[in-house]
């Protein structure tokens, strides 16, 4: 629809655009119409600028915010046809490979990223994020390409050092991005003049339009969730006729099947070099709460920006025992984590964190609750990951007597 197409050039116009492709999660859209879609059935909006999103906000205003999560009723019952259908659904932490995937599958299952890593955007990042992580880990190694930089996250993961220790390393490697790549002055232009003053949905959708287009490399295709109905000022409509009533922005990204997830095989990588690290320098250098949800069965992963994330140990994510595969040079055997006696202590306090996340879970780190209910069961009797563990100096110098 021209009008349709219109409208997104108009509330662009502020700002040159990042890229020229179609953003495939995006729907700018008349109210009560569907949206603009291209042949192959992708929502599109040109020109599309993370910019535009704060730019665009002394036009609109919210009209209402309609998240895409069900209720908790509707949650509880979609896990029960779950099991229903399936009584034991495949989990990628106990060694079942994902299907899904918009990228070409090898024979062996996994995913084909040529077509992304030939990007020069996937060119500078992840050499840039290589070579950081090379720093923190004490040199480079000799495996090439993306291989290679989730080898060093593992080299840097099973370092002595408690938790915190492990997460401040793996944060200089975020800290460190901008100004290397001489953007330096961003983060405290952005959290002292935009993330203060422009509206939070605009500044939500600026960092999913930033994920979306810079990080396929890293976590792989992603797609817009959390979508907000955001109405066009009727001042500005009566200027600029076409535009439309509502357009609909994404307040999250959604990794379908997250690279860097799957090829570590971790969940203390997961955890302690990604999610941690992430959430505590988006808030703190650019004033951007977000609440990361890997979730373990399918190797999906949420950011929900502007969503403040629970304490870790709190946190769904971190009720998880080694993965099957983790090729971890130190690895948790039931031996020697049956020597923590804490969780059975802390049985009460384990339920009610277990009755909590339950709710959570369709949204969250397992497809369904009777999923995490088994990889609750199996941390119970071996124990957490041992790097996700809040004990992890002393199980890491006894596991590795044992390695």
């Amino acid at each position: 629809e021209p009008r349709t197409l219109m409208t997104a050039f108009a509330l662009t116009a502020a700002a040159p655009p990042i890229a020229a492709r179609p953003l495939q999660s995006l729907g700018v859209v008349n109210r009560g119409s569907a949206p603009l879609r291209d042949a192959g059935g992708r929502t599109s909006a040109s020109g599309v600028s993370v910019a535009a999103a704060v730019a665009t906000g002394t036009a609109v205003s919210v009209a209402r915010r309609r998240r895409t999560q069900p209720r908790s009723s509707t949650r509880r019952a979609t896990a029960a046809a779950e099991v229903a259908a399936d009584p034991k659904p495949s989990a990628g932490w106990r060694g079942d490979i994902p299907t899904q995937s918009s990228l070409p599958l090898s024979a062996d299952g996994t995913v084909d990223y040529s077509s992304v890593d030939s990007s020069p955007v996937s060119w500078v990042l992840m050499g840039t994020v290589r070579k950081l992580l090379a720093r923190e880990a004490g040199g480079d190694v000799e495996t090439p390409g993306f291989a290679g930089l989730v080898e060093l996250a593992r080299k840097v993961n099973d370092e002595p050092g408690s938790a915190e220790d492990l997460q401040r390393r793996a944060r200089n490697v975020f800290e460190g991005l901008l100004p290397a790549l001489n953007l330096g002055f961003v983060a405290k232009i952005w959290k002292d003049y935009v993330q203060s003053n422009a509206p939070q949905w605009s500044t939500n959708f600026a960092f999913f339009g930033i994920f979306y287009l810079l990080f396929p490399w890293l976590m792989g295709p992603m797609e817009g969730e959390d979508y907000m109905d955001v109405e066009v000022s009727p001042t500005l409509r009566s200027v600029f006729f076409w535009l439309p009533e509502t357009v609909r922005l994404p307040q999250s990204v959604k990794a379908e099947r997250c690279r860097f997830l799957e090829q570590a095989q971790c969940a203390s990588v997961c955890v302690n070099t990604c999610k941690v690290p992430s959430q505590e320098w988006l808030k703190d250098d650019f004033g951007m709460q977000l609440h990361i949800q890997p979730n373990y069965d399918d190797f999906s992963c949420r950011w929900r920006f502007g969503v403040p994330a629970p304490p870790l140990q709190e946190d769904e994510a971190v009720m998880v025992p080694c993965f099957s595969k983790c090729p971890s040079a130190i690895k948790g055997t039931k031996d020697a984590l049956s020597m923590r006696e804490k969780l059975r202590e802390d049985a009460a306090s384990d339920e009610r964190l277990r009755q909590a996340v339950a709710e959570l879970t369709p949204g969250g780190s397992a497809l369904s609750s009777a999923s995490l209910e088994e990889r609750g069961a199996a941390a119970g009797q071996s124990g957490k990951c041992w790097s996700v563990d809040e004990e992890r100096p002393t199980l890491r110098e006894t596991l590795a007597e044992k390695a």
